[in-house]
């Protein structure tokens, strides 16, 4: 993990720096000639065209769910917080579909850091396509997209909440690397709450776990609709209020369409307003 967040604090210090350069010529300023020729590299990634990245590994996790780890290292796939990939299928009627998903940096059973990508498989054409593929396949990845929501406002308050559910956990985590590499959220009180079906879908929890070591403020509480309990506006309550919750909290929170908008309604009922969903 050491080496992907040096690598991912090198990528943020120059994105920023192209950032700061873009604003200067909105405003009309003069900006530093090399900036024109440049572009911000991301390994094997590129935003403007797709490109084959190898799957090394597939884990099934079950029979709704797969884990898919990308020959990529930290090194050559990068993506900093609200960043995410696009991936293309294309099936024998010429139909192409695009997704976009979040792909996580964690070590793989080689010891290397690695892109897992984890995927809900529901009754559609998409997850058609992922239930194909095998170790040795490559997918057709864009990126990095960048989203418009600014997540570091998340950690400007007092106190921060994040919620995942299903597959919504990637963005959730990649949030929380974020903090962990960051001394000035490192120490910030961070509550997540991680939804999934079973067990089985708690692939991150030992990952989230380990982040405590650094993050002595950080709670972590799993909720497992076929297992214990089905998180609701109750339990959202009374897990909050364990965690000393107030309303000067920010949430993120990323799941399922219906998910969003129950947990975002339960959030505001509690006086938690700012909440940005993904």
């Amino acid at each position: 993990m050491d080496t992907y967040q040096d690598q991912l604090c090198a990528y943020n210090k120059k994105a920023a720096d192209f950032k700061a350069q873009y604003k200067r010529a909105l405003d009309g300023q003069t900006i530093e000639p090399h900036y024109l020729a440049e572009r911000l590299l991301c390994g094997i990634l590129d935003p403007l065209q797709f490109t084959p990245i190898r799957i090394m590994h597939v884990d099934y996790i079950c029979d709704y769910s797969r884990l898919f780890v990308l020959e990529a290292t930290a090194r050559n796939f990068i993506l900093a917080l609200g960043e995410h990939i696009h991936i293309r299928a294309d099936f024998d009627t010429k139909e192409r579909i695009t997704r976009p998903f979040t792909p996580v940096m964690v070590e793989a059973a080689d010891g290397v850091v690695r892109p897992h990508l984890f995927v809900r498989l529901y009754d559609n054409r998409m997850s058609e396509y992922f239930k194909k593929l095998c170790a040795g396949d490559a997918i057709s990845v864009r990126g990095p997209v960048i989203t418009q929501e600014n997540l570091t406002r998340a950690f400007s308050g007092q106190m921060c909440v994040l919620v995942g559910g299903g597959s919504g956990i990637a963005p959730i985590f990649q949030a929380l690397q974020f903090a962990h590499i960051n001394s000035t959220y490192r120490a910030k009180h961070i509550v997540v709450v991680h939804c999934a079906r079973d067990t089985r879908g708690l692939w991150l929890a030992h990952h989230i776990q380990a982040l405590k070591s650094k993050m002595p403020r950080l709670s972590y509480h799993t909720f497992l609709s076929r297992e214990t309990h089905r998180l609701s506006a109750d339990l959202l309550r009374q897990t909050l209020a364990q965690a000393n919750c107030n309303a000067r909290c920010h949430a993120i929170v990323c799941g399922p369409g219906t998910f969003n908008t129950d947990v975002m309604s339960w959030l505001f009922n509690i006086g938690i307003d700012d909440v940005q969903l993904l």
